[in-house]
């Protein structure tokens, strides 16, 4: 009895939750686009700082290759011995 009540009062929950989430659009389409602008993405603007004369000087190829975040290596067993040469 306690898990049909839960379950409806999720439902209830759910159709509150849309009930209230519903706003019909009050702009065209038109205005939404006008508002939202051109479309052009814009560059972002390089600020200099004082504190960059201590950087060291970046490569760059360095800059634009992300670095791997870890090692892709397999750690041995404790039974698992490299062959022995004899």
């Amino acid at each position: 009895m306690i898990l049909f009540l839960q379950i409806l009062a999720a439902l209830a929950a759910v159709a509150l939750g849309f009930y209230l989430g519903h706003a019909p659009y009050s702009q065209s389409q038109e205005e939404i686009e006008a508002r939202m602008g051109s479309g052009k993405p814009r560059r972002s603007k390089r600020h200099f700082m004082w504190l960059n004369y201590f950087r060291t000087d970046e490569r760059a190829s360095t800059r634009g290759r992300p670095r791997p975040r870890f090692k892709m290596v397999v750690a041995r067993d404790e039974n698992d011995q490299r062959p022995r040469l004899r």
